[in-house]
């Protein structure tokens, strides 16, 4: 190791521990003299033939930090990427996420909870025996109680199973009233199976099933 090499490890070796005394110690420490000052200061050059380096002592503390961070250079930031013709030719491609429909406002309530409601509402069907039963007619009924005034809608499963096959259109119902529809276009003479189905919101109730025979054809003479 040369002796400029040995000088400035040993000056930057005082300079550490200088300012961790001063650290530790604070503003509790004495107030050095002028002339102990400038004895203190002494100057080191950079290996290699480069100028000379002063390191710079302050007697307040933590202040010798900030006076060492006062000296360094400022950060010079690399803009050339944003002038490369690979960063201008990104584009931007937006996704699609979805469609806006809208569902529930809070999909985290109970079911049953709808918009501006704060208790879980309770609603119920039972299916009618139907009436006005002809040959390729017949009357369904539904008798609706629900707990909140929220809109309720009442649709009939239908079919010469208890699986159905066929539905009418959704019939709109009153906080507590009955649904009726008229079915047509069905067979003569045919065993039928009917089913109420209500709902009201995110809430859907479902009656029992009733089942009915439609009159036989009448005879032409």
């Amino acid at each position: 190791m040369s002796k400029k090499v040995k000088i400035f490890v040993i000056v930057v070796l005082v300079i550490a521990a200088l300012v961790g005394a001063f650290s530790y110690f604070g503003n509790s420490a004495p107030v050095p003299s002028a002339s102990a000052l400038k004895n203190s200061t002494a100057s080191a050059v950079l290996p290699g033939g480069g100028g000379a380096v002063t390191p710079v002592m302050n007697t307040g503390g933590t202040g010798a930090f900030t006076a060492l961070l006062s000296s360094i250079n400022g950060i010079n930031l690399d803009t050339s990427i944003f002038s490369s013709p690979a960063y201008k030719a990104l584009r931007d491609y937006p996704v699609s996420l979805g469609t806006a429909i809208i569902g529930r406002q809070n999909p985290f309530a109970p079911i049953g909870i709808d918009s501006g409601s704060t208790i879980a509402g309770t609603l119920s069907v039972q299916t009618l025996a139907p009436d006005k039963v002809l040959s390729t007619s017949g009357e369904f009924g539904a008798l609706v109680t629900a707990s909140t005034t929220d809109p309720v809608t009442v649709v009939f499963q239908y079919g010469t199973s208890d699986t159905f096959g066929s539905a009418t259109t959704p019939t709109a119902v009153t906080k507590n009233g009955t649904a009726l529809f008229t079915a047509t276009a069905l067979t003569p003479a045919t065993l039928y199976y009917v089913e109420a189905v209500a709902v009201q919101g995110s809430t859907t109730a479902t009656g029992a099933i009733m089942t009915f025979t439609t009159a036989a054809a009448a005879q032409k003479h």
